[in-house]
């Protein structure tokens, strides 16, 4: 992922709603590994309605449908053995693309997927409007707004930690 983008992913809403727990899917030494929520969920439509945004790209891996260009906006399907493992869409934050976000929304609405910011581990309600603040508040939209201070901000916190 670029620095530019934001991330984040879609979860089933009914692991959810079901008791899923949102840090059982980040491991200290894995990161975030949703493959988890993914288990129980079944939609013949997936593969149409999160193409319907961004065109169908050509992927380096045979678990990747992706559509869209990974340096800019993209929605990344991830599969093994045919089962569904994670599903993240990526934002351009240097050139905001709303109709992306506004479908995003949609997506889950259809989909029964509830939206989640691997960065902040928070479950986002199906709204346009949430989505665009925690857009607007990520470490993304601070290097987009501002390169040079998000550099040195991260040299500090770099040198701090050293």
């Amino acid at each position: 992922m670029a620095v530019w983008q934001f991330n984040v992913a879609f979860v089933p809403q009914s692991w959810i709603n079901s008791g899923g727990d949102v840090d059982s899917l980040f491991e200290e030494a894995e990161g975030f590994d949703p493959a988890l929520a993914w288990r129980q969920y079944d939609d013949a439509q997936l593969e149409r309605v999160l193409g319907r945004v961004l065109g169908k790209s050509k992927s380096w891996h045979s678990g990747l449908t992706l559509w869209g260009n990974v340096e800019t906006d993209d929605i990344q399907l991830w599969r093994s053995e045919g089962c569904v493992e994670s599903i993240r869409v990526r934002f351009d934050l240097r050139k905001p693309n709303m109709t992306l976000f506004r479908e995003v929304v949609n997506i889950a609405r259809e989909l029964g997927l509830a939206i989640l910011v691997p960065g902040t581990r928070n479950v986002l309600p199906l709204a346009v409007q949430p989505l665009l603040r925690a857009a607007a508040e990520s470490e993304a939209a601070h290097f987009a707004l501002d390169p040079a201070s998000f550099l040195l901000q991260f040299e500090a916190a770099n040198a701090r930690a050293t």
